[in-house]
C-alpha cells in the first residue's frame, strides 16, 4: 500500500474513533445526569416531607469530556507513513465540570409536632418497665390511692393508673 492510502485509512480510523467517542461521552453524560436528577428529586422529597433538612444537597457529579492520548507506537523513532508525527487518539476522560447545574434547593420544613394534651387529674400512664399486675393499688405521697388498669387499643394493651380517692 502506498503512503497516501495508509494516511487516508489512518485519517478515517481517527475520524471514526472521534465520532464514536463523542457519542459515548454524550450517552454517558446523559445517564449520569438522569441518575443525579433522580437522586436529587428523591432527596428533595425527603426535605419537603420534613424528614431531613436541606443543609446537605447532593452535588452534581463531573461529566465526561473528550481527552486524547498519544499512541506509544507512533512518534519519533517509529516506522510507518507518519514517521516522527505522534498519533493522538480520542477517549472519554473524567472532566472537572459538573454534568449539569444543581436544581433549586427546596426550603427546609420543620416537621409537625402535635401539641401535648394535658392528662386528666384522675389518670396517669404507667411508666415503661412497670411490671405490677392490673388491680395493684399504690398510695401517693399526698395520700391518694391509685389502681393499675388496662384497656385494649388497636395498638395493643394500654396500662394506666386511675385515682380512686
Amino acid at each position: 500500500m502506498s503512503d497516501v492510502v495508509i494516511n487516508n485509512l489512518m485519517d478515517e480510523a481517527q475520524a471514526n474513533t472521534l465520532a464514536s467517542v463523542q457519542r459515548q461521552i454524550q450517552d454517558w453524560n446523559g445517564v449520569i445526569k438522569s441518575n443525579y436528577l433522580t437522586a436529587f428529586d428523591n432527596w428533595s422529597q425527603s426535605v419537603l416531607a420534613g424528614r431531613i433538612d436541606n443543609s446537605n444537597p447532593p452535588k452534581p457529579p463531573n461529566g465526561y469530556v473528550l481527552g486524547y492520548f498519544t499512541d506509544p507506537t507512533s512518534g519519533p523513532g517509529s516506522l510507518g507513513p507518519y514517521g516522527d508525527t505522534p498519533i493522538q487518539w480520542p477517549y472519554p476522560a473524567q472532566g472537572t465540570q459538573p454534568v449539569c447545574p444543581m436544581p433549586p434547593v427546596p426550603p427546609s420544613i420543620k416537621p409537625y409536632t402535635p401539641p401535648v394534651l394535658p392528662e386528666p387529674d384522675n389518670l396517669r400512664n404507667a411508666v415503661p418497665g412497670d411490671t405490677m399486675p392490673v388491680g395493684y393499688r399504690i398510695t401517693g405521697a399526698d395520700g391518694s390511692v391509685w389502681q393499675k388498669q388496662a384497656s385494649p387499643t388497636p395498638f395493643g394493651i394500654e396500662y394506666y393508673y386511675t385515682r380512686l380517692s
